[in-house]
């Protein structure tokens, strides 16, 4: 019965410290896509939270450079690996025409680089800051999507709805232009259009399509 007991109390310490730490990374998460990595303070950050500095250091021993790569490496896995689910979903069905798949692509990134925009905006100016393998982790990750499209383009062409090219090259194009454009659009605090989003995607489809 004790034993039990000391169970509970330790479960209950445990999600109190989960709860403070996830408070901590919110607060920081914010300060660093409003304002940078560099121009926030520990103190800052703590004042944020209303945290003693001695807490904060408890739960991230590291300080501002581990809150930051846990920041990132929390949210790399739960929006670039909904971003590769959704790329695999676009290309599930080979008779879907071009413009459509396009259409979904470039509407479906807006969109989820929009729910976790602070992500982004820290990892766009801060990844120089990450350690090579955490850059090499991520970019294992982020290879996915252009994998996934340049088999799809050579699959439709193999089916004769495309003309021959590089596959991986056109899968860097057409991404690399989507995400210019949203990023774009982030920084200048702006909404997707959806009228460009239908230029771009009938754009490529005149590009590649037979």
């Amino acid at each position: 019965m004790a034993q039990e007991r000391a169970s509970k109390r330790m479960t209950s310490r445990d999600l109190q410290a989960a709860e403070r730490k996830q408070q901590i990374l919110n607060s920081a998460k914010r300060l660093f896509a409003e304002k940078g990595y560099h121009a926030t303070s520990m103190r800052e950050l703590n004042k944020a939270i209303g945290m003693a500095e001695a807490l904060t250091y408890h739960y991230f021993p590291g300080g501002k450079y581990e809150i930051l790569t846990t920041v990132l490496q929390n949210a790399q896995d739960e929006r670039i690996g909904g971003i590769v689910g959704f790329f695999e979903a676009a290309f599930r069905d080979p008779e879907r025409p071009l413009r459509d798949v396009l259409a979904e692509l470039i509407a479906g990134l807006a969109q989820r680089l929009a729910e976790d925009r602070a992500y982004f905006q820290i990892l766009i100016r801060e990844r120089g800051l990450l350690e090579q393998e955490q850059k090499d982790s991520l970019d294992s990750v982020t290879r996915l999507p252009f994998e996934a499209m340049s088999a799809y383009l050579a699959q439709s062409a193999a089916r004769g709805r495309l003309r021959q090219m590089d596959y991986p090259l056109a899968a860097s194009q057409f991404l690399a232009h989507v995400v210019f454009d949203i990023i774009q659009n982030m920084l200048k605090e702006r909404t997707a259009d959806p009228a460009e989003a239908d230029k771009l995607a009938d754009f490529y489809v005149q590009l590649w399509e037979r």
